[in-house]
């Protein structure tokens, strides 16, 4: 499996064979806190590490609640966002919401929030809900996913261990289905962006002639794809079908319309001979395939929805073998993995050159029978420990706190807290606040709220607690777009450094090619107002402007120029030192590295373009038969245009750029002769005593000859060109980065737990040339940084990260209107004393926070909201953390 990161990593002794009884806790049997931990396990959050960067919604908060709050009652799961391991001993649920407070605001006050920010040890960005985030979340429905008829009962599924938590039990179920009841619903073919009829992203597809519905018996059809790299993206080289049997019924080239840049032999087995004769187009394709399936075909694949669209074809019944053997959070066993440990067969073998869709079509086909047959139950038993590394009984189930809403399919989660005998609480200050609750107590200050809180403790095991004295704050404030003007400001001066002097004819381009390498360059300005020309370099992130000042200060210019790169001095960065220091401590950033200057591949990827484009264009040919072979020949037989051309040609392919690449110093070797020697038989051709008619006729000759090896040397050139094009234009989709090759490259001092990638912006930033590293150990860390590390060929800068994972950029934390670097309205003294009242705001929330925290009881889940002021100032930010004793000190 995937590692995962755990939010609390405290272990407490195994549980002995009596602590461990499935034995349903009441609120009248509970046994006594110090006894109930004692031998059991306390419960702890887990996520995936490239999870972290995605906002949680209303809808997966509301996820968490209910599964933390009801368990297993009316037949909840795991929030699909992340695990709540050994949820029956959650002893109670806390949500603290900090009125008015974005994440704007936390990062800006990141110093103040000392409580906060080492406490809770998971930090998202939430996405503002429009309406009145609690009043939705005591009104949701709490869906019976699991009707006691799918599953059986609670005491029927108890013998079952820990079997029906697995991720493919929990989908399907024990019992064995026909194939119908592994077909994907249009909601999950959609959600898996399979191309659907109606849904944008399809339009323009081939819709295969299909029944509207299909039955056990309905015929198995596997499919897979080949494609190459064009100027429009991935094209369609190869497909085939195999029957039920696992007949091939259809093996098709196909010839893509646009330019190939790339056939990427070495995955689709795809290279240029095999597809220079094909005439073969994507649509006559789609029309054997429609011909060649029933109507009540059902197509099965391995990560069909590529498939589909790289045929751009329509179809309504598919099976997916990646989502029959399903693993946690999403992720998917690569086919030949499931082929060698189900199948006991060797797939896409390095022997072999490219993959063979045909084979591949099969195996698909073979996963899914051998699932359909045997039943998910089975296949678990038999594989869980060989596929998913851990053994069924590993797997926790949820136990009910009460068992009376078992049978209620459809109740508000208001309706169930207090079916399943919990008491619930809310304690604010009265607003429009429209709850379905008996226990409601209104303050008209935070600390009411939190003497209330305390005194209640006891008497409720989930309670909700609003903290609303920076809402009133603001509400105070002339101006609250002018406070969010001011702080987006602060935010942002973090991030620039300025650089300089430099030479005079320097552009804004060069000043961002300096400074990439370091990281994400949002913006560049050019301070012409000074004597000597300097830079204002703006970063998407904290640790390209701390790079950029620990390497690029003192760096010397080929013009001779020495720039000095410094950070503003404002009062907002008086304080960095300290702030950058905390951030580095920060334990989201625990064991996590920042690694710039990520674009090598790219390089290569403008190399090869430029060999293809330049360099193996028909002009040097074109010139020697314009010069060598047109109807002035005779009269140029003694002069020296032949020559001059024929001895041109070398330097010619040599400005084509294939000196760029040293290791193909011996095809130069050979070009160089080859043309030197035909300036000897020119020399030849031009010596006296032959008669004009055989000079003439020598001289056809040696073009003839001339021109036979500029074609092998373009054969030969498209080889190169193709060797170096793998690196940079197989990954399109992440512009030359790509997860396995930055694991391979940083894996060399400590095993790589997960890697975050910078989302694809679709502005300036093209290319991603940064990434985030999370290691197993800190020793791995320090090993990364102090070691250099090379990728594609080039070091990579390192160091330690300053940015928590789910912040994608400090400057577009917050958005206002106008321009950035407008200048506030009011005066710096009366916006100094505003920031002063609001950091004193900020201490106190803080220090409530950190009373309410340690006043919970133990293996209590507890989430603190920071809402967002609106969706135009901003996220907001959620954060969790079940508590534990020794996160109380």
């Amino acid at each position: 499996m995937e590692p995962q990161v755990c939010l609390k990593r405290k272990r407490e002794p195994s549980p002995t064979p009596e602590s461990s009884k499935g034995v349903k806790e009441t609120e009248s049997n509970r046994v006594p806190e110090s006894e109930h931990r004692s031998g059991s396990r306390p419960p702890r959050l887990s996520l995936p590490f490239d999870r972290l960067q995605e906002p949680v919604t209303l809808k997966d908060l509301t996820e968490l609640l209910q599964f933390a709050a009801l368990g297993n009652t009316g037949g909840l799961k795991q929030p699909s966002w992340c695990r709540l391991h050994h949820q029956k001993n959650v002893s109670g649920v806390s949500v603290i919401l900090l009125e008015g407070l974005s994440q704007a605001h936390f990062y800006r006050h990141y110093l103040h929030f000392k409580h906060l920010r080492t406490k809770y040890t998971s930090r998202h960005s939430y996405t503002p809900s429009p309406g009145n985030m609690i009043s939705e979340i005591f009104s949701s429905e709490v869906v019976n996913n699991s009707p006691a008829d799918a599953l059986g009962d609670q005491k029927s599924a108890q013998p079952e261990g820990g079997l029906q938590w697995h991720p493919v039990i929990r989908k399907f179920g024990l019992e064995t289905r026909g194939l119908t009841g592994y077909l994907l619903t249009q909601e999950e073919m959609i959600k898996k962006h399979f191309p659907v009829r109606g849904m944008p992203g399809s339009e323009g597809f081939v819709c295969t002639d299909s029944d509207d519905c299909v039955t056990d018996s309905s015929p198995l059809y596997g499919l897979d794809c080949e494609m190459c790299l064009t100027e429009w993206g991935n094209e369609l080289t190869r497909v085939s079908l195999v029957d039920s049997r696992g007949s091939c019924v259809l093996d098709e080239l196909v010839k893509p319309p646009n330019r190939i840049l790339h056939y990427l032999t070495q995955f689709s087995g795809i290279t240029r001979a095999m597809l220079q004769p094909i005439t073969t187009t994507l649509r006559e394709v789609q029309s054997k395939l429609k011909k060649v399936l029933p109507r009540d075909a059902v197509l099965v694949g391995h990560s069909l929805e590529n498939d589909l669209r790289a045929l751009n074809l329509i179809h309504p019944h598919v099976i997916d073998t990646s989502l029959l053997y399903r693993r946690e959070f999403g992720r998917r066993f690569k086919l030949k993995v499931l082929a060698e440990t189900v199948l006991k067969k060797q797939i896409q073998t390095e022997e072999r050159k490219g993959h063979d869709p045909t084979e591949d079509a099969q195996a698909a086909l073979e996963l899914a029978q051998y699932f359909i047959h045997t039943g998910p139950r089975q296949v678990v038993e038999l594989y869980c420990e060989e596929l998913w590394g851990i053994r069924p009984a590993m797997y926790q189930p949820p136990v009910n706190r009460a068992t009376s809403t078992h049978n209620n399919s459809s109740l508000r989660f208001a309706e169930a807290l207090k079916s399943s005998g919990q008491s619930v609480v809310f304690i604010g200050k009265r607003a429009d606040n429209t709850l379905d609750l008996s226990n409601q107590q209104w303050h008209s200050s935070d600390r009411e709220v939190l003497s209330s809180f305390q005194r209640g403790l006891d008497s409720h095991s989930f309670s909700v607690v609003q903290l609303s004295s920076f809402s009133d704050h603001l509400k105070a404030m002339i101006s609250t777009d002018q406070h969010y003007h001011t702080m987006s400001q602060r935010l942002r001066e973090m991030c620039v450094v300025f650089a300089g002097p430099l030479p005079s004819d320097y552009t804004e381009r060069a000043v961002r090619r300096l400074f990439s390498s370091c990281g994400n360059v949002r913006a560049v300005r050019l301070l012409n107002a000074t004597q000597r020309v300097h830079a204002e370099v703006e970063f998407e992130l904290l640790e390209g402007a701390v790079l950029a000042v620990e390497m690029l200060n003192g760096t010397l210019l080929h013009s001779g120029h020495i720039v000095k790169v410094q950070r503003p001095v404002k009062e907002s960065t008086l304080d960095l030192d300290v702030f950058l220091s905390s951030l580095q401590d920060d334990p989201l950033n625990a064991n996590v590295i920042y690694a710039a200057g990520l674009k090598a591949n790219a390089k290569t990827a403008q190399f090869a373009a430029k060999v293809n484009g330049t360099g193996l264009n028909a002009n040097a040919a074109a010139e020697v038969n314009e010069t060598g072979l047109n109807a002035n020949a005779a009269a140029k037989v003694n002069g020296t245009g032949l020559n001059a051309n024929i001895a041109a040609l070398p330097a010619k392919v040599n400005r084509a750029r294939l000196h760029a690449k040293a290791n193909h110093s011996g095809l130069l070797e050979k070009v160089n002769g080859t043309f030197l020697n035909a300036k000897a038989k020119l020399a030849e051709a031009n010596g006296p005593g032959l008669h004009a008619k055989a000079k003439f006729a020598k001289l056809a000759e040696l073009s003839v000859e001339v021109n036979g090896t500029l074609l092998q040397v373009k054969t030969m050139l498209a080889e190169i060109a193709a060797e170096a094009n793998v690196g940079a234009w197989l990954h399109t989709k992440t512009a030359g980065l790509c997860e396995e090759d930055l694991r391979e490259a940083f894996g060399q001092n400590g095993t790589v737990q997960g890697v975050i990638l910078p989302a694809k912006h679709s502005g300036r930033q093209k290319r991603r040339r940064h990434a985030f590293l999370k290691y197993d150990s800190a020793d791995a860390v320090d090993a990364v940084l102090s070691s250099p590390v090379e990728l594609w060929d080039r070091k990579v800068s390192t160091r330690r990260a300053l940015t928590p994972p789910h912040l994608c950029s400090w400057v577009t934390m917050t958005t206002t209107t106008g321009s950035d670097r407008e200048t506030p309205n009011e005066s710096s003294q009366e916006t100094g004393r505003e920031e002063q009242e609001v950091a004193c705001v900020m201490r106190k929330l803080d220090r409530r926070v950190g009373k309410l925290f340690r006043s919970l009881p133990d293996d209590t889940l507890s989430i603190v909201l920071l809402p967002g002021h609106n969706s135009s100032h901003g996220d907001g930010l959620c954060f969790l953390e079940v508590k534990h004793g020794s996160a109380a000190q």
